[in-house]
């Protein structure tokens, strides 16, 4: 469990446009463009701050970071029960919308990687990107679980 250092009308902002938002990542810059939406502009923060804010979040547990398509990071909220660093995850390139996957077959591969190939993954830096069933049009809407090998819930999609 994280400890709380400190209270700001931003930080409150930043951590609640995350809270707000949990199968969503955004960018820095991101961020400081939703808070000018959110914010009196009095109380609008600068944008060293933010990225103190959201770095503070980071080490703190309540965001994890995750490489972008530009080398940039982007930034997702975990809450306090999210063990995101042992799954991978699924990103919808449509809607953007991150899955978390837990799930055996995904630690079988994990093991078959490291066996075989001599390579071990760091899954929970691990993003795969595809079509979630709502942007895919199909009828399958279990995107983030593996049918009958997860029955018991271990995969999930992060809805808050």
């Amino acid at each position: 469990m994280r400890q709380e250092q400190y209270h700001t009308c931003a930080k409150d902002a930043v951590e609640e446009l995350f809270r707000q938002n949990p199968d969503r990542q955004f960018s820095t810059e991101q961020v400081i463009s939703m808070l000018k939406n959110m914010l009196p502009e009095d109380k609008m923060p600068g944008k060293s701050t933010v990225y103190r804010i959201v770095a503070r979040l980071c080490g703190d547990g309540a965001l994890v970071r995750f490489r972008g398509g530009d080398g940039g990071g982007l930034y997702q909220y975990m809450g306090e029960d999210c063990d995101c660093g042992n799954h991978f995850h699924l990103k919808c390139s449509v809607c953007g919308r991150v899955y978390h996957l837990e799930c055996e077959r995904s630690e079988t591969l994990l093991e078959h990687v490291l066996r075989d190939h001599g390579f071990r993954i760091d899954s929970g830096k691990s993003i795969l990107y595809g079509e979630c069933s709502a942007c895919a049009g199909t009828d399958d809407k279990k995107s983030g679980t593996c049918e009958k090998s997860c029955s018991e819930g271990h995969c999930h999609e992060k809805n808050g």
